[in-house]
């Protein structure tokens, strides 16, 4: 996956718990198998959506973001991990915005029932 800051870099793979967190490889860097489900001509398939993985938060002392294991669902069906970081303001945001996400799931739950 192209990094937003860098277009020509990819995010490495997540590092284990004892790895520092920040590492971006250059496409030189980036093995074949990541290359996997291009379209024909080489161009990249459209990505349909992202999705948590099923594997721990990690938080980026260097840097301070909190790195969120994803996979990047694409149209063909295919999946590639990747790592949604996300800075620490938004880390505090994102805090508050899912405490009322469940909040509001848990009245919807609730209204259901008592119907």
């Amino acid at each position: 996956m192209k990094s937003a800051l860098n277009p020509n870099a990819c995010e490495a793979a997540l590092p284990s718990a004892g790895e520092e967190a920040s590492h971006t490889a250059s496409a030189d860097e980036v093995p074949q198998a990541a290359l996997r489900g291009q379209a024909p001509g080489g161009a990249a398939p459209f990505v349909a959506h992202v999705v948590p993985a099923d594997r721990d938060l990690l938080y980026d002392r260097v840097s301070g973001e909190l790195l969120l294991p994803v996979e990047v669902v694409l149209r063909d069906g295919s999946t590639e991990p990747s790592v949604l970081r996300v800075g620490p303001g938004r880390v505090e945001l994102l805090s508050i915005q899912l405490e009322q996400a469940i909040d509001q799931r848990q009245a919807a739950l609730n209204n259901r029932s008592a119907a």
